[in-house]
Parts: structure tokens; C-alpha cells; sequence
């Protein structure tokens, strides 16, 4: 163990990080990074230093203005404890400006991100909180990051809403606004926010030998801080690893649906946020982990209201509430990333997004979703991005109700070209001038479907295919069962840098793949269309969600 001591005369502790491949950290690389004073821990980090880094990690020191600290690294090569500095400035040549960077897609200022937590609307403004490394390119050292929006579409960080500590890592879960103070832990007339989390015991060595539990976090200042309950947890462990809690209000009490094992999940009820008793366990085949639970009206229809118990990756159960008891109205339904055929798998799972959850308190009873976009830049200070928003429809089918989704209509606010014709040939898609083609567009076509005749497109080198004779679209990670389209398919496609988005059938089918594209190929060509089959087609060029206003740092 190396020692080194500093004196917090700066906002930033630099941290030179090594690039890192893979979700986890390959074994023997790790270091451990502790802050001290007096001898006492206050945060321990697992990371890996460079002498050529692949970005530079920031620590923010304020919380410890002009205190003496002590830095303890462990393993490896601890002479690289000398490396790190006390700065007010950062060492970012250009953030939010890196050629990786998607356009239109959320991503961390810093670090490694993974899923969404805590979604929550307050008084104008978005919550976006997910669980996030920011020192290192790997899964680790999770925290909560924080970022608020007006508009779901530009973003600015805040600090983080939660650091790890001796209970463990900051695992998943929800946000809610206690509106009428039922918890009783509001000030001055201002709701309580509540942030429901895990604290992942044994993941790290500060915390070994605690277990999986719910905990929650309360900000009493309109969710720019939040502070840990002193009773945690709120609820015990239960089973093994249960985590992720995503807690709603019913309309007669709140109900929190965690995980717990397998395709196990269960609901609690509560009164006041801080007593839970246990209640039903459900099982939603083909499902794990981050559940979510919200309520849509059947049919836009206010007096067919269904509530939705979802589970990663997209599969979910349809039901009603009666009184602290869910009540499933289907069997589990296996949402689109499940009706995959494969050649090379017959388990093929969510290629892009995963651990989608929805804005609790959304206004006009709109329920809003985004995921985790698992993708893995080659450089820059981030990795992952989210995926768009999307709103949430329930409709009847022939299979019974089912959700649709499509990308939420303030996507518009990124439009900066628009290139439009219907019931046209082939060759028109070949004479869209390039003024209106970019890295990051939304692209809708309709195509008139005929029997046994392929629809296929290449969407800046990405082929996507259509089979009418088997209703599946074919697209580089596997083949996949749209539902029945009629004479017409809709397709809309977005892309960006680091993703690209495919919802088909007005929604029934959506995807996100995680794919770094080429930035030299923003085509879209024809590659296989009879030329009977007409086409409209309406696309937009996206601009940089990061150019009107530059994010706060955290």
C-alpha cells in the first residue's frame, strides 16, 4: 500500500484512468483507491491508473473544501498514486464534443453508465438518475447520476444523488414525489422525493459480509440533493439478491415492485414510504431484474385503466390492482427482443436496450420510457448512452393488450432538415439530396407490402428486411416477429454515432441495437425493392442535443 496526503485546495481530484475492455474489470488490474482522514474511511473506489490514460477521471473534492485528506492506493502499480492531482480545472479537451458522442442520445459527462433509476417528473422538469462508474470504463463503483431536462431531449448533469458507502454499491431503483406528504417528511410545504435504491452489500470490500436490501434516499429541496434515511432499510433482505424497487401510487396506497430471483418478483404495500409489508410474488416468464410498474388506459379509454407489471428486458404482465393485491390479466407476455429467431442462438436477448423504466408523475398521464443502450465507445470519457424516450400506448390486439411504443414527438426539437415525398418508386430514395442526410437521423417509411415480395434497406450501412411470407424483420442481430402489417409497413428508423432504433407496425416492434457506424457512411439506399411497391418516406436530420446550452458539471 502506497500513502500519499493532499489538502482539498481544489474542486477536482484527477484521476489518469486506464481504458478498460469488457463489462467488468479483467481480473488482476484492479486498484483501490481510499480517502481518508483521521484515519476513518470515506470513500474507497476500484479502478485501474495509467500513466497513458484513456481520459481522466474527476473526484470532487468540495464536500471536503480545505481539509487535510490521506489517499491510500492498493495493488498494482501504487507508484502511480503520484499521478493524481488537485485541480480547479479539468482535463477535458473537449466534452460533450468527442467524435463518439452520440447527437441525440443521452450520455454520462464521465464514465461508465448502465441502467436508468429513479425517473421521476417535478414542477417542469424531468429526473434522469442511472447507475454510473465514473472511474472507469466498466462496471463498478456505482453511483447515482443525476440530470434534469424541460424537454427530454437536452440534458444538463448535476452532482451525484449517490455515492456508495459502507452498505455497498447504489444498485437500481425508483423516484417518486410524495405529493401529499404522506410520509410526513416534508418541510415548509415542499413534497418529500423519495429515491428508492439498493445497496448492493458484498459487492465491494468496504462493505463485505451485508446483504442485498431496499433502502431510500429524501430530498426535501425540490430534488437537488438527497439525503440517506437514517432508517434504513426500509425494507430487509428478503431473498438473496433481491434489488431494483420501482415504487407507484395505486390510487388507495403505494405499491413497490422489486426483484427477487430468477423470473421471481414480488409487490409490497405501503402507507407512509417507510413501512412496507410483503404481498404478492409474481413470475413473468423470460423476464429478470428492473422491474417496472405503471398504468396506461386500454384504448386511450379513462374508464379501461390496466396497470403493467414489466421486467427487463421487455417482457410484462397485463392486470388490475384489488385493493394490495395485483391481479394478472395475462399470462406474461414476451415483448419484441423475445420473438427473436437466430441461427446462431436460440436465447437471443435485447441487443441494445435494456432496463427500460418510465416517469413517475408524468403530466397529462403520460408515460414516457427509456433504457439502458448497451454500447461501447472505443474512446472518449464515457461509455453507454440511453436510448430515446418513448411513449407508451396500450392497444387490443388479436393476442390480447399489448404495449406499442414510438419516440416521443419533442424529438422534433432536434430537426434541422426535413425531406419529404409519398407514393413514389425506388429510385427516389436514391436522389435524396445529402444536405439532408447526417449521422443522426428519424426516418419514416411506409411501403406497400406485397405477398412474397422482400422490402430491403440499408440505413447508413445497417441492412434491414422485411419477409412478408414469414411477418419477420430481419436485421443484423437476428429475425424477428413484427405481428401482422396489412397491406402497408410502417417503419420508422433512428440513428446516431452509436445506436440505431427500429420501430415497425406503428410501434408494436421496437429495438434499440447498440452499433458503432461508420461517420463516413450516413446513406440510405435501396438494396431490394420491386419496383411496384410505392413509398412514403419523411426524414429529418437530427442536430447536437449538446449545442444550445453547455452542461453544468457536477
Amino acid at each position: 500500500m502506497t500513502t500519499r496526503r493532499i489538502k482539498a485546495s481544489g474542486k477536482y481530484l484527477l484521476l489518469p484512468l486506464a481504458d478498460q475492455k469488457g463489462w467488468f474489470p479483467a481480473p488482476g488490474t484492479i486498484q483501490y483507491l481510499g480517502l481518508y482522514q483521521n484515519g476513518r474511511l470515506l470513500e474507497e473506489y476500484e479502478l485501474s491508473l495509467s500513466e497513458k490514460p484513456r481520459a481522466w477521471g474527476v473526484l470532487y473534492l468540495e464536500r471536503y473544501a480545505g481539509q487535510e485528506l490521506e489517499l491510500r492506493l492498493e495493488g498494482g502499480e501504487e507508484r502511480l498514486l503520484e499521478l493524481l492531482e488537485v485541480s480547479d480545472r479539468t482535463r477535458d479537451a473537449a466534452l460533450y464534443q468527442e467524435p463518439e458522442r452520440p447527437l441525440a442520445h443521452f450520455t454520462p459527462m464521465r464514465g461508465f453508465m448502465n441502467d436508468p433509476n429513479g425517473l421521476f417528473y417535478h414542477r417542469g422538469e424531468y429526473h434522469y438518475f442511472a447507475q454510473l462508474n465514473p472511474y472507469g470504463f466498466s462496471a463498478g463503483n456505482t453511483h447515482w447520476l443525476h440530470a434534469v431536462s424541460r424537454d427530454l431531449i437536452h440534458w444538463r448533469e448535476l452532482p451525484y444523488a449517490l455515492l456508495p458507502d459502507e452498505t455497498g454499491r447504489m444498485y437500481s431503483g425508483g423516484g417518486v414525489v410524495d405529493v401529499d406528504n404522506t410520509s410526513g417528511l416534508g418541510v415548509g410545504g415542499e413534497p418529500p422525493i423519495f429515491l428508492f435504491y439498493t445497496p448492493a452489500g458484498s459487492k465491494t470490500r468496504w462493505s463485505r459480509g451485508r446483504s442485498f436490501e431496499i433502502a431510500v434516499a429524501v430530498s426535501t429541496d425540490g430534488g437537488r440533493s438527497f439525503e440517506k434515511y437514517p432508517g434504513n432499510p426500509i425494507v430487509p433482505n428478503l431473498s438473496f439478491m433481491n434489488r431494483d424497487p420501482k415504487v407507484v401510487w395505486t390510487g388507495e396506497c403505494w405499491a413497490m415492485a422489486i426483484f427477487l430471483d430468477n423470473d421471481r418478483y414480488m409487490i409490497l404495500y405501503s402507507d407512509d414510504l417507510l413501512h412496507w409489508e410483503q404481498g404478492d410474488e409474481l413470475h413473468i416468464r423470460g423476464a429478470a431484474e428492473c422491474p417496472d410498474l405503471f398504468a396506461l388506459p386500454l384504448e386511450g379509454d379513462p374508464g379501461q385503466v390496466k396497470w403493467v407489471l414489466w421486467g427487463s428486458t421487455d417482457s410484462y404482465l397485463v392486470g388490475r390492482f384489488h385493493g394490495r393485491h395485483f391481479v394478472p390479466e395475462t399470462d406474461a407476455v414476451q415483448g419484441p427482443s423475445h420473438r427473436a429467431y437466430s441461427a446462431y442462438s436460440d436465447s437471443l436477448r435485447s441487443p441494445g436496450g435494456y432496463a427500460a423504466q418510465t416517469f413517475t408523475g408524468a403530466p397529462e398521464g403520460r408515460v414516457v420510457q427509456m433504457a439502458w443502450v448497451r454500447v461501447c465507445p472505443k474512446s472518449g470519457p464515457f461509455v453507454s448512452c440511453a436510448s430515446l424516450p418513448v411513449e407508451l400506448t396500450l392497444r387490443t390486439t388479436e393476442e390480447g393488450p399489448r404495449l406499442f411504443q414510438q419516440p416521443i414527438q419533442e424529438v422534433g426539437a432536434l430537426y434541422e432538415n426535413t425531406f419529404e415525398f409519398k407514393n413514389r418508386g425506388l429510385e427516389e430514395i436514391e436522389r435524396i439530396p445529402s444536405q439532408y442526410l447526417g449521422e443522426a437521423m428519424d426516418i419514416r417509411f411506409r411501403f406497400t407490402v406485397k405477398p412474397g415480395k422482400l422490402i430491403a434497406i440499408s440505413v447508413r450501412g445497417m441492412l434491414i428486411v422485411y419477409d412478408p411470407n414469414t411477418g419477420r424483420l430481419l436485421l443484423p442481430v437476428g429475425a424477428y416477429d413484427i405481428g401482422p402489417v396489412g397491406e402497408e409497413l410502417d417503419l420508422r428508423v433512428v440513428t446516431d454515432r452509436c445506436s440505431v432504433e427500429v420501430f415497425a407496425n406503428e410501434g408494436r416492434f421496437g429495438m434499440a441495437i447498440a452499433a458503432i457506424l461508420d461517420p463516413n457512411d450516413i446513406s440510405l439506399r435501396p438494396v431490394y425493392l420491386e419496383a411496384g411497391i410505392g413509398i412514403d418516406l419523411e426524414l429529418h436530420r437530427l442536430g447536437n442535443m449538446w449545442s444550445e446550452e453547455a452542461p453544468a458539471g457536477s
